[in-house]
């Protein structure tokens, strides 16, 4: 996901009961599910070369709302000429677009902000710590069971991506560097947030309405925040690598991979489905070492093998 204010909807549901959420037990084994959120994993990993390609070329706010709305304008033409059931209904709708302005609308924010200071290191490491705050909310609010694996997996899986960025060369810390730690900390509690009040639509709603509305109630503070920047960028000086990078990001890192992610939360809880965007740190270096010829190092390789233990770990049952 390499791959982004403050005030929320004013009306949200109350958080629900594990009955209504009705979370699935893991499932043992490697399935379908896991060869797609790996596919997940890859998408964001990739997806941060592409945002930052596209971001050197235009401001960083406007090319983050117009891969938005790239995605936001495939998905809907896909519901409309694929989608055979009925929308949501009016109170599922609201819902939607409310998490949406914090999934796709804050989280977005606080995120492009966070990257833009923050060394790369860091910023992966924070946002590893994602899968931790998921399962922290999911025992709070009783909506996704703990187990002693689940707990394992996750420590082991944060482990490896401290090893994957042991190797990054570190400058002293700068007040910028500084704010945007602050950045992608509040990034990453805003994204689990999000995935815990969006896990029991999961249920219910069909995945391209679900990543349709989310993305649209995102977009409405996004294109708020960045009215001036749209207007003032030269869109027919943009080449076609920026218009690609855009493409990719807004279609492979948006749509394919979040109907993935929705996919995941239905099928095996969200704390199980964050476990794979801890991949993305690796996917990245595998990218550099294709095409800017930089290697990996034993820590990272070590890194990969621990984030992979813990995956395995997070999918055993009780």
């Amino acid at each position: 996901m390499s791959a982004p204010a403050a005030p929320v909807a004013p009306v949200l549901p109350p958080l629900v009961t594990p009955v209504q959420v009705g979370v699935p037990p893991a499932q043992p084994g490697f399935g379908t599910i896991d060869v797609l959120l790996i596919l997940m994993a890859t998408l964001w990993g990739a997806n941060f070369f592409a945002v930052q390609y596209g971001t050197a070329h235009m401001p960083g706010l406007a090319f983050n709302t117009s891969r938005m709305a790239v995605g936001a304008i495939v998905m809907l033409v896909a519901a409309l000429l694929t989608v055979r059931e009925p929308w949501p209904s009016r109170a599922d709708t609201v819902r939607l677009m409310a998490y949406g302005l914090i999934g796709n609308g804050i989280y977005q924010y606080f995120f492009v902000q966070g990257l833009s200071r923050a060394r790369g290191g860091s910023a992966s490491l924070i946002l590893a710590a994602s899968p931790a705050a998921l399962a922290l909310l999911g025992w709070a609010t009783r909506t996704e069971k703990m187990t002693r694996f689940l707990i394992a997996g996750v420590a082991l899986s944060v482990v490896g991506v401290a090893m994957v960025m042991l190797g990054d060369n570190i400058a002293p810390a700068t007040t910028g560097t500084r704010l945007g730690t602050v950045y992608l900390t509040l990034a990453m509690l805003t994204w689990a947030v999000y995935a815990t009040l969006l896990r029991p639509l999961t249920q219910r709603v069909n995945g391209l309405h679900l990543t349709l509305l989310t993305l649209l109630g995102g977009l409405i503070p996004l294109v708020a925040l960045t009215g001036r920047d749209l207007l003032a960028t030269a869109w027919t000086t943009l080449t076609w690598r920026t218009w690609a990078a855009m493409a990719y990001a807004g279609i492979g890192a948006i749509v394919i991979a979040y109907l993935i992610y929705y996919h995941g939360l239905k099928k095996i809880g969200a704390t199980r489905t964050s476990l794979y965007s801890n991949l993305q740190p690796f996917v990245a270096i595998l990218v550099a070492w294709q095409f800017q010829n930089d290697r990996p190092t034993i820590w990272q390789l070590m890194g990969f093998l621990c984030i992979t233990g813990g995956l395995l770990l997070a999918r055993r049952p009780a």
